[in-house]
């Protein structure tokens, strides 16, 4: 196949081989945000109705509650303006963190600043040391790209199973249209709610058994989303005009907030995961995704993109070298071993046992707006 790149974005078929192009070299990508932009993001007078009107609602239907909303928060930039901007509406919200020890210590700080400022409840949630090491050290061994999903699944597992516990009626998410409308899906991914996915990696390459740390499946996280929770799910960052640089630059005034980098750089594993892992490994540079939403929200420029692409991913090798020693030592192998393990050949989550229900995420993707 021919390399080829969007003509509006910066999204190729380099590393995406579902893509595909027009007769003027747009991609499907950047085509399903302009269909999607008009009924989705609202940078305007008309965002601005309607977040107050959802806030004044909140407001009214948990008077009598201890909270107004549920925020899960890892420190980043989004789920970070989500607290800053809820604290603005005076809203009494609680916030959850997995703290799985891989934060980067800039975005803990940040972390602790934004709640102490904000005045927000804040609970961490601890996974066991030694069975989430071992987690991730499988998912080293299987070769596959997500090995972040063990954590996108115990924070929504912990977002539900506390909004249960103290009857929350509303979640504030930090997904967003501005900074997040094109995210690459390739051909082999799966659901971080697959716990059948996870379990099925940690089962053939772990070495302790999983007795403490529970994962949430994709049939659970239906049921208990569509059927049985009494919470709201809102996406407020949808509603206002959300700008990368003006929203790093009103947390840092409001709080001291220093930004670390990059989109989701707030987490070890997740930096050394795009910087290095997926470009070195599967030739995947997130960054296309990220440069790409920010062109369509009209935040940077396609030729700032492509300029941006031409930087190294790692600020330095130094930090690179630091990240891979933090890495190895937190899953308890040598460099050796852990250099021999990224060197494996890379294979896809697919190739590992996981739920049929991942078959049916392109029709939920179709029907997006009615799931949500």
């Amino acid at each position: 196949m021919a390399y080829q790149r969007c003509t509006h974005c910066v999204m190729d078929n380099r590393s995406d081989t579902t893509i595909a192009f027009d007769g003027e070299g747009r991609c499907n990508y950047c085509r399903d945000v302009e269909k999607r932009l008009p009924e989705t993001y609202f940078p305007n007078e008309e965002g601005r109705r309607r977040l107050e009107t959802l806030i004044a609602q909140m407001k009214e239907d948990c008077k009598n509650d201890p909270y107004d909303c549920l925020v899960g928060v890892s420190g980043g930039i989004d789920s970070s303006y989500i607290l800053y901007l809820g604290h603005r509406y005076g809203l009494r919200m609680l916030a959850v963190h997995i703290d799985d020890g891989l934060d980067n210590p800039v975005a803990r700080e940040n972390l602790r600043k934004l709640t102490e400022k904000t005045g927000t409840e804040l609970i961490c949630v601890e996974p066991d040391r030694a069975e989430y090491a071992d987690v991730l050290r499988a998912f080293l061994k299987a070769s596959v790209p997500g090995l972040a999903i063990a954590q996108d699944n115990l924070i929504m597992k912990a977002l539900q199973d506390y909004g249960a516990k103290h009857n929350i009626r509303y979640s504030l998410d930090g997904s967003n249209f501005a900074h997040e409308s094109i995210l690459e899906r390739g051909d082999g991914g799966v659901n971080a709610c697959d716990a059948r996915y996870i379990r099925s990696v940690h089962k053939r390459f772990g070495t302790i058994p999983l007795r403490k740390t529970k994962f949430m499946t994709l049939t659970e996280r239906y049921i208990r989303r569509h059927v049985r929770e009494n919470m709201r799910h809102v996406r407020p960052l949808n509603d206002i005009p959300y700008d990368l640089e003006q929203a790093i630059a009103e947390l840092e005034a409001f709080c001291g907030f220093q930004y670390y980098g990059g989109k989701h750089y707030e987490s070890v594993l997740t930096r050394f995961m795009q910087c290095w892992y997926l470009p070195e490994k599967f030739g995947i540079d997130k960054r296309k995704s990220h440069y790409s939403s920010l062109i369509m929200s009209g935040q940077m420029t396609r030729d700032e993109a492509l300029e941006k692409l031409e930087q190294p991913l790692y600020q330095s090798e130094e930090l690179l070298r630091q990240d891979k020693a933090f890495l190895a030592d937190y899953i308890g192998v040598s460099m050796e071993e852990f250099e021999a393990m990224v060197a494996q050949p890379p294979k896809t989550e697919r190739m590992y046992p996981h739920s049929c229900l991942n078959e049916l995420a392109p029709i939920a993707r179709k029907f997006r707006k009615f799931l949500e």
